[in-house]
């Protein structure tokens, strides 16, 4: 059972990512949302002057697929993704404290430059686990693997075990499966060939076990607490986009940090009218002490087909957009004054 769910979840969520790094034209609107809204908030930063304020946005992600990753590689963004080094790059969390800046060649000015830091909550289909060193000096850590190759063999092993898996699908009721009179062959090999393939990827699987691997787990624990110290930072902003607070884990630290940090202000986005309301109860926004979480949905309309819904194109272009400044207004008529003396001047030599 744990195999077909892990299959199906490959499929819908994962396969797909091949077709971003590809940036085929099955990933186009998606990497054109990323890249308006990562466009958009690079600007705010480059107008940003104060001194005392960083130029830096801080982007907590749930999903494993490397969208941003390529939108900032096409727009020349500086992204810290948590990895250093060129040869073998390794991923630590301290890495998130790096602020990078230029310094002019001409007049030697120093000004910071506009960062975002990029934080897989989740892991990333682009991680991979590896063991450095030898004997009892050996551990394991998270390498930087841009390459889909380990996506090709999972998918290999899955064609082969196909046979031995349930079909699930969005309404599979997984109680029902453990029930199930007619089970799949245990003695298939195909299934630990296609377990053991999946199990490579360095990610947070959507199973009840999630919460437990990603405190146990030391990086993932590490990202958590740079979340909830975030939250924790005064007069801090959080946006939620696409996420349905459905992680126990990542939603307490959010009700959490909004009832002992007054200045926190958080803005959730529903996608839909209807979803406003079951967002605000696992906010449990209308129980907030500091009355800091504000749920905002689009506007109902009769015409289920006309109904707008907020994807990230929509947010980026309805609430970040306006705050870019405004460029200066044209003259409404232009008056051409032209000066001419009435009589020339007849100077002298000696003057």
């Amino acid at each position: 059972m744990r195999a077909s769910v892990y299959a199906y979840f490959f499929e819908g969520v994962i396969a797909p990512n091949r077709s971003i790094v590809a940036e085929d034209s099955d990933a186009a609107a998606v990497l054109q949302s990323y890249r308006k809204f990562l466009r958009t908030v690079n600007t705010l930063l480059v107008r940003r002057r104060s001194s005392i304020l960083d130029k830096q946005v801080n982007l907590f992600t749930t999903n494993v697929d490397v969208a941003v990753e390529v939108a900032a590689e096409e727009l020349q963004l500086e992204l810290n993704d948590g990895f250093s080094g060129r040869y073998l790059p390794l991923f630590s969390t301290s890495n998130f404290g790096t602020v990078k800046s230029r310094r002019s060649l001409q007049y030697d000015n120093l000004s910071e430059v506009p960062a975002f830091n990029l934080l897989k909550l989740h892991g990333s289909t682009s991680w991979t686990t590896r063991a450095l060193g030898s004997g009892g000096e050996s551990k394991s850590l998270i390498t930087f693997d841009p390459d889909t190759e380990r996506l090709d063999i999972i998918e290999g092993e899955l064609s082969n075990a196909i046979e031995a898996l349930y079909e699930i699908d969005s309404d599979t009721d997984i109680d029902a499966l453990l029930t199930a009179t007619s089970d799949p062959d245990d003695e298939d090999d195909t299934l630990a060939y296609f377990m053991a393939a999946y199990e490579e990827l360095a990610i947070v699987n959507p199973n009840k076990d999630k919460f437990s691997v990603t405190v146990l787990n030391q990086n993932y624990y590490d990202l958590l607490r740079l979340f909830s110290n975030s939250l924790e930072k005064e007069n801090s902003v959080l946006f939620i986009i696409g996420f349905s607070c459905r992680d126990e884990h990542i939603r307490e630290l959010i009700i959490r940090a909004a009832r002992s940090n007054p200045t926190l202000q958080i803005i959730a986005f529903a996608y839909l009218p209807g979803e406003v309301q079951a967002l605000k109860d696992r906010l449990d926004a209308d129980l907030a002490s500091n009355g800091n979480i504000l749920v905002v949905g689009p506007p109902e309309a009769d015409d289920e087909a006309k109904q707008d819904k907020y994807s990230l194109r929509r947010i980026t272009e309805i609430f970040f957009e306006p705050l870019l400044p405004k460029p200066p207004r044209r003259p409404d008529s232009i008056v051409d004054v032209r000066l001419k003396l009435a009589q020339s001047l007849d100077l002298d030599d000696d003057e």
